[in-house]
């Protein structure tokens, strides 16, 4: 399959509106219900099903010569195979849960034709959305461990934390400091000691669970003038 720029109508249409036929009697996918830590797929499989996340949350992850390194985090309507889509591929990254998560899991091969038949569906489109959270993270490797561990945070916390009356941004329960550390490529003491440094400065709060980070949107500002300076 080549890889081309989409055009604007290509960039809006949904990755639902291509795999769900309206018309369809039957539709050839499986409900599947995944635990928590469970792996959805493996790097190096040749995997012959394509998913989409109902509910719940999974990582991207990238082996490496100590462990896992999670490159990014995927949510509710959001694809899992788009980098083994041709018969022959295998993958190049790990998807693991870390909710428990719903997939409705798809035929590599119906998924790879219904992208073929839109020319309003841009996969360009698609590795954008998977390579672009990657760069943004690496962007902010050289930030202090402390302000690196907020960044994380808020990225999450854009993505999938709930914002409150207060201002505030909660992050769901099941983002850990095991987790934190993979994502920032800290380890976990380090991350543990920056979460309580910020929480000093009144920038977070930590206890009770979940995780609260104060004055969300002052702080999402922040972080975008750091980066932008």
């Amino acid at each position: 399959m080549v890889l081309g720029k989409g055009t604007e109508e290509a960039q809006e249409l949904s990755l639902s509106e291509v795999l769900y036929e309206t018309n369809a009697t039957k539709l050839p996918y499986s409900r599947l219900r995944i635990k928590r830590g469970e792996n959805i797929l493996l790097e190096g499989e040749n995997h012959p099903y394509f998913y989409i996340v109902v509910d719940g949350v999974a990582t991207m992850s990238k082996n490496t010569c100590k462990e896992n390194s999670i490159l990014s985090f995927l949510g509710k309507g959001e694809g899992i195979g788009f980098l083994h889509i041709e018969n022959e591929a295998v993958s190049p990254v790990t998807y693991t849960a870390i909710s428990e998560i719903t997939v409705h899991r798809f035929p590599r091969d119906y998924a790879r034709r219904r992208f073929a038949s839109h020319t309003s569906f841009s996969i360009f489109t698609q590795m954008n959305r998977i390579v672009l959270p990657i760069l943004a993270r690496e962007s902010e490797a050289h930030l202090p461990s402390d302000q690196k561990v907020l960044a994380g945070l808020i990225h999450i916390g854009d993505q999938f934390g709930r914002l409150e009356e207060d201002g505030s941004c909660l992050i769901p329960y099941f983002f850990t400091q095991k987790i934190l550390g993979s994502y920032l490529n800290l380890a976990r003491a380090y991350v543990a000691t920056n979460l309580r440094k910020l929480e000093d400065e009144g920038i977070l709060t930590l206890s009770p669970k979940p995780w609260r980070i104060n004055d969300f949107h002052k702080h999402k500002m922040n972080l975008e003038k750091l980066l932008n300076d």
